[in-house]
């Protein structure tokens, strides 16, 4: 079961083991290693350097009793917070699977951030402003008020949910050092993404041929065969993504002239590039669907992420 509360605050506070004058590569750091700080970030349109100045502004030494705050308070604060999710979960809507709570630090200037994402809403909890407002405000009653406010604003979104409970599952495939076979994984995900997505009808990966440039052979997939087992870059959907290194998304596959027709029950498709550390393309995810126009912003954002998941395992 997907985990509705969470605790990121101890990557923030690894910023006291860096020197002040190279705060601005921990919050590169920080930032690549929580990705919703960038939608933290995207959100507010703060600046990399002006972030960085405010909490030089804040200064070590505050920071340091932040931390020391949060040491203090973060036990039974858990607790209490799982305490009552568990005791009350129709009335939180637990089950719903849109949402997470996630404590974390941002920049102290209010005490939580609804953030959008593929896979559902994030509450950002920030300690920080907990800490500045240690002796106004009750921490266990503004995540709870939080979590409130979101519920009464919005209705449940299914496909986020299924999402985030997909994007958990994959990455934990994907870590699993049980798991060394690329291809068993990539035959895993295309099953997992095929019985969970109604609408994606066709999932399977297409590599870099190692033996002839610019050319695509067919892996793992699941769905009907297709004739189309090597593709050259530039050649139908899945060539030109390879070729461009874009992700590119057919609402309606009729209107293409550059296409591939694996199926006539094929409406739609989404091809998302793999890349290595150098940032070669090595391989892309393909989906098609038997819908018209089904693919949209996050199952774009979804499917990404699940490349930069492969892409950080095998190349």
């Amino acid at each position: 079961m997907r985990s509705v509360f969470r605790d990121f605050t101890d990557y923030f506070f690894e910023i006291l083991t860096y020197p002040k004058e190279k705060w601005d590569l921990f919050w590169q750091d920080y930032k690549r290693t929580l990705n919703f700080v960038n939608l933290y970030q995207e959100k507010k349109g703060i600046k990399d350097d002006e972030i960085v100045e405010k909490f030089k502004k804040i200064g070590r030494r505050e920071l340091d009793k932040a931390f020391w705050y949060k040491q203090e308070i973060i036990k039974d604060l858990k607790a209490d917070i799982i305490k009552d999710l568990t005791k009350s979960s129709e009335k939180f809507q637990v089950d719903r699977g849109d949402y997470a709570v996630y404590l974390t630090v941002f920049t102290g200037d209010s005490p939580y951030e609804f953030l959008e994402s593929f896979k559902g809403t994030i509450i950002g909890v920030d300690i920080l402003y907990f800490y500045f407002n240690r002796d106004k405000i009750d921490p266990k009653t503004l995540i709870e008020e939080a979590i409130m406010k979101f519920i009464n604003s919005t209705t449940p979104n299914k496909k986020k949910a299924d999402f985030w409970i997909l994007y958990d599952k994959v990455k934990t495939i994907i870590s699993d050092k049980n798991y060394n076979d690329k291809q068993s994984i990539l035959t895993l995900i295309s099953q997992l993404l095929s019985e969970r997505i109604p609408y994606y009808n066709w999932v399977g990966f297409y590599l870099v041929d190692e033996r002839e440039d610019n050319s695509l052979v067919l892996g793992p997939f699941v769905g009907e065969p297709t004739e189309h087992t090597k593709i050259k870059f530039g050649q139908g959907i899945c060539g030109q993504a390879a070729s461009t290194k874009a992700t590119f998304v057919v609402d309606d596959v009729s209107k293409e002239e550059n296409y591939l027709s694996c199926s006539p029950k094929t409406q739609a498709e989404i091809v998302v590039p793999i890349f290595d550390k150098k940032g070669n393309i090595v391989g892309e995810i393909d989906i098609d669907s038997h819908e018209k126009a089904p693919f949209d912003q996050d199952d774009r954002s979804f499917l990404e992420a699940i490349a930069k998941l492969l892409s950080e395992r095998f190349w």
